[in-house]
């Protein structure tokens, strides 16, 4: 009996009777049992695998250092931000020694003039970054007023001292500020620590300071009214009184910058700052006797009083939002950052310096030099080193669930 259907292979076959072979749809079930997966990889997922494993390659850092530069910026940046803060500052109080000196401008009317612009600059920024509450709230109100307050008595200290002392010396004498400011920070805010490391390391910063000041030397006037290391021991004295006063000012206005925190922009501090200053420094000179007032005269004094605002406010902002910055948890540990970042302060002195070798042909004595070596490498060990993390009670104690700091993420996005 003939086949009912012939062999597939039987070349006389038609191919309208010859049978096409249907392709089996893809599925991962064995047809013999059903119920279990086929053990079969269908040829595109290959490439699906590949192409996801190259964007998440793409989307990684591609050396490791990368992700570790990354790391260290986010640990370090309230430090970076106050060492540049220290550089413009340093800029900004030579101009004034200069303009004080030569120029014979009162420091009110130097005040007034720096703080004006200070003033006006933050102003704008705000309005056009479209800063929220830029008068601040009211739950810190009061802390801003304080800041503006104790930031008027140091700048003035400063700015009375450097008429009668070398920039150096008055620079190192607002070097207990940072200190006080450590101390006050580990009693009002949680979290913040003064541990004993830090405390020898400002001990020896103090000597540091012993050293470069020079208290015990000597000091004869050479009778050359156009340095101001050739003051008599009156000015000399009445000026290191008034510069230790301004210490206590600028204490007072470092340890509000910690408290207000997250609760107020950076800018708005400075705007408090540099109104208030201003406000004081134009009543200042319009009511008290002996206080003149005179426009610039000369190219350079325009010049160096717009040099001076421009300094004056990145110091201030650059200064406020390194003290107020915290890292991320992450990174770096919750207790000590702030005074870190406070004891960056001392590098300023590394500019002051600087500028008495470069504009008042002033050359360190070997004791200076040792002094600025002190407190140079105590300031890089306070930064650098190692602080052990706070007891389990004081992580409770977060300040940043309190809102008294700014979150990392959050200053990462505003930018400095």
């Amino acid at each position: 009996m003939a086949a009912d259907h012939p062999p597939r292979d039987d070349p006389g076959l038609s191919n309208d009777n010859a049978r096409i072979p249907v392709p089996t749809p893809y599925t991962d079930q064995d047809p013999d049992h059903p119920d279990l997966p086929l053990p079969v990889e269908h040829p595109d997922n290959d490439n699906t695998h590949d192409e996801d494993e190259a964007q998440a390659a793409a989307s990684r850092p591609r050396h490791a250092w990368q992700a570790r530069s990354r790391n260290l910026w986010l640990r370090y940046k309230g430090m970076v931000l106050v060492l540049l803060a220290q550089m413009f500052g340093a800029s900004m109080n030579v101009m004034t020694q200069v303009l004080e000196i030569h120029s014979s401008m009162h420091p009110f009317q130097v005040l007034f003039a720096r703080m004006s612009i200070t003033a006006v600059a933050s102003y704008a920024y705000m309005f056009y970054m479209r800063i929220p509450h830029p008068l601040g709230t009211r739950d810190v109100l009061g802390w801003l007023l304080l800041r503006a307050v104790c930031g008027f008595t140091g700048v003035y200290g400063l700015y009375y001292s450097v008429q009668y002392l070398p920039l150096s010396e008055a620079t190192v004498i607002t070097f207990l500020a940072p200190i006080m400011t450590c101390y006050a920070c580990s009693w009002k805010i949680p979290g913040e620590t003064f541990s004993r490391r830090q405390q020898l390391a400002a001990v020896v910063s103090l000597a540091g300071v012993v050293l470069i000041a020079r208290p015990f030397s000597k000091r004869s006037s050479s009778g050359d009214s156009e340095n101001p290391d050739a003051a008599d021991s009156y000015h000399h004295i009445l000026a290191t009184a008034v510069a230790s006063v301004g210490v206590i000012g600028a204490a007072g206005a470092y340890t509000s910058i910690r408290l207000i925190g997250k609760r107020a922009h950076p800018l708005v501090s400075v705007t408090y700052f540099s109104t208030v200053t201003t406000v004081i420094s134009l009543v200042a000179m319009a009511f008290v006797p002996g206080i003149p007032f005179r426009f610039p005269s000369t190219k350079t004094e325009w010049g160096l009083l717009g040099g001076l605002g421009v300094c004056g406010f990145l110091l201030q902002f650059l200064l406020t939002a390194g003290l107020a910055y915290v890292p991320p948890a992450s990174v770096a540990p919750k207790a000590g950052q702030g005074a870190r970042a406070t004891s960056m302060v001392y590098t300023q002195m590394l500019f002051a310096l600087f500028y008495d070798k470069v504009v008042w042909g002033t050359t360190p004595k070997p004791i200076s030099i040792v002094g600025s070596g002190l407190i140079l490498c105590c300031a890089v060990y306070v930064a650098v080193a190692q602080e052990p993390r706070a007891k389990s009670s004081v992580d409770r104690a977060d300040p940043r669930e309190e809102g008294l700091f700014k979150d990392a993420a959050d200053e990462e996005c505003a930018g400095p």
